[in-house]
């Protein structure tokens, strides 16, 4: 199996979140259950805004190269283990320098966990795809891109623009995938969640050859036409869908329709921790709920490894 859209803070293990905090003296929870149940997004989630709150402590955990390395080792483990083959590891570096890091120095952190990940018997091959964020200052998200130059073939395969979409329009960021595309790394973009098409047809603008979600595309149906004729993956992530309520059940969820409009889906996680889900859950969800076949399954599976940046 295959996840193409999976954040590294959004899918730690608690307990290694609980004593990672404990490292730098924060001790918010009594036990990892409870750090278990507070990582988690709730039922009662108001949409994307909330559910990005989730990120906050583990954020603060990764504030140093040994703690980054575990973490991204520790994820190789946990997805080797539900018999996933290959996953593409996203995450900010600029959010993890509060404590000294530079950006650099988070990312290699990261490639030193792939490593040691990949390495291990019966390991996982890892991808790493660096985040831009919404919101954040122009200047960081340039180092993040060059960041991403630097280290490009060393496990670090492609960039994304992640964060607030509703609140920060995808054109904002043209100088930065243009910077990207001068330099030749390829790029997916968050679009079509939080927003609405007209992002997603910015983010294609942009250049982006991937578009992480994209579930909205539904409301346009020249964008759908354009989608499917030109192959390009959408990255869909259903169990976060439903819980940052990009729409208001699973009877109105599109991914059965937009595969049978040819659009190329591919099936992920997203965060396995906040949404407690895992590829399996996944695949049983939208079975059990979107009318997925066996046949969609394996059609979605077959998009993923066609659409992965390092396969």
């Amino acid at each position: 199996m295959i996840d193409l859209h999976l954040h590294l803070d959004g899918s730690l293990r608690p307990g290694t979140v609980r004593e990672l905090l404990s490292e730098e003296g924060l001790e918010p929870w009594d036990s990892d259950k409870q750090a278990e149940c507070d990582l988690r997004v709730s039922d009662s989630c108001t949409g994307l805004n909330e559910y990005l709150t989730k990120f906050d402590y583990p954020c603060r955990a990764l504030q140093r190269p040994a703690g980054i390395t575990r973490a991204v080792y520790e994820l190789g483990e946990d997805l080797a283990e539900q018999d996933i083959t290959y996953a593409e590891i996203r995450f900010a570096p600029m959010l993890l320098t509060a404590g000294g890091m530079t950006q650099a120095e988070a990312v290699q952190a990261a490639i030193d966990g792939a490593v040691m990940a990949e390495r291990k018997p019966g390991g996982i091959k890892l991808g790493l795809i660096l985040c831009c964020m919404r919101g954040q200052d122009h200047d960081s998200n340039m180092v993040t891109v060059e960041t991403a130059a630097r280290f490009m073939g060393q496990h670090v395969c492609a960039l994304d623009l992640a964060g607030a979409e509703a609140l920060y329009p995808t054109e904002l960021y043209y100088d930065e995938f243009s910077y990207a595309k001068s330099k030749g790394i390829p790029f997916t973009i968050h679009a079509g969640e939080a927003a609405g098409s007209e992002s997603i047809w910015k983010a294609l603008e942009l250049g982006a050859s991937r578009i992480g979600h994209g579930v909205r595309c539904i409301e346009d149906g020249a964008l759908v036409d354009y989608l499917a004729r030109h192959k390009i993956p959408l990255e869909v992530c259903p169990t976060s869908n439903m819980q940052t309520k990009v729409f208001p059940d699973m009877e109105e969820y599109p991914l059965k329709e937009l595969l049978l409009q040819g659009v190329h889906v591919t099936l992920n996680t997203d965060n396995m921790t906040v949404s407690n889900t895992s590829l399996m859950k996944e695949r049983k969800f939208v079975m059990k709920y979107c009318g997925i076949t066996k046949e969609d399954i394996a059609l979605m599976e077959q998009y993923s490894r066609e659409a992965a940046f390092l396969l």
